[in-house]
């Protein structure tokens, strides 16, 4: 699903979410590879890294088609120099306005990182900027297809990357692949792959991947489900059942006997066919209630209350 995805199937927010112990920058290459092999406008905002370590093993055919805005040198504006990307201009209608001077057509816009202007404005905002950037884009002249943002998952709190993820389309969480170490080039990698389609219809699978020199892209296969074991899936065997009451003190199971005694009892709400038939059968008598009066009872019509102490 995810080398379709890369392929251009994926459009709005795309997300990639890496850690320490595997890098995602890779697999954003592989995106702007693959824009590029689109014959796509591809605009990189980067405050990571440096213009040159960021084109860093991409083609020349790739980076061609790059337009790079650059914000690592002075991404607060200190400098005064006005030449760069700012965190001043990192707003839905300033962008645009900066993305739209560039040539028209199908675009991708790659965030690298997303968690620098997280760390550093509102997290409101930059949730705003991340929806209405297409749409402030569109009426500009800009069509911005997709957004391919790389954030770091340890350095933000679950509840922020929860809402993220939300807005995205498509959520590629990568872990290390088995055998494996931080990742990079030829080294597998693990990626849960989250897609939400049109029609509120939502794919999630577990692939395995390595990134090829170049930044291409190689599927190497689909994981099972967790605690689904790869062998007994190919070979169709029934998996082992695990008993809830094997490590218990106490014993919930019966023996013949007491099955057998336990069945025999006859439950209150079972009725036998004697009763049964006694309470359905209409009596044609009609009921009577018989009085007794006692001694002290005053029957006196013209003062029912005389006999009470008031």
């Amino acid at each position: 699903m995810l080398e379709a995805l890369l392929s251009g199937a994926a459009e709005g927010l795309i997300l990639i979410q890496d850690s320490v112990a595997c890098e995602g920058r890779s697999l954003l290459k592989s995106f702007i590879t693959a824009a590029a092999q689109r014959a796509e406008s591809i605009h990189v905002l980067s405050f990571d890294l440096p213009e040159l370590e960021f084109k860093d093993g991409l083609s020349t055919e790739v980076t061609s088609q790059i337009l790079f805005h650059d914000a690592f040198p002075d991404p607060l504006g200190w400098s005064g120099r006005g030449n760069g990307l700012t965190l001043a201009v990192f707003s839905a209608s300033e962008l645009a306005s900066c993305l739209a001077t560039t040539p028209r057509g199908p675009t991708t816009l790659v965030l690298d990182s997303l968690s620098w202007p997280l760390l550093r404005l509102p997290f409101p905002s930059v949730c705003q900027v991340l929806a209405q950037l297409p749409g402030r884009a569109n009426v500009a002249g800009l069509k911005i297809v997709r957004i391919v943002a790389l954030v770091h998952g340890d350095l933000h709190p679950p509840a922020q990357l929860d809402v993220l993820k939300a807005l995205a389309r498509l959520v590629v969480a990568l872990q290390p692949g088995p055998r494996s170490g931080r990742g990079g080039e030829g080294t597998p990698q693990t990626a849960a792959v989250l897609h939400r389609k049109r029609g509120s219809q939502l794919l999630q699978k577990t692939e395995l991947f390595s990134i090829l020199p170049g930044f291409g892209f190689k599927f190497l296969g689909e994981l099972p489900p967790k605690g689904v074991c790869r062998e007994d899936e190919a070979e169709g065997r029934e998996l082992i059942a695990v008993d809830p009451t094997a490590r218990l003190t106490f014993n919930l199971h019966l023996t013949e006997a007491e099955r057998q005694a336990r069945e025999s009892v006859p439950l209150p709400y079972h009725f036998s066919e004697e009763k049964k038939s006694s309470l359905l059968q209409t009596s044609t008598e009609e009921g009577k209630i018989y009085y007794e009066p006692d001694a002290a009872d005053d029957f006196d019509d013209e003062d029912p209350d005389d006999d009470l102490d008031v």
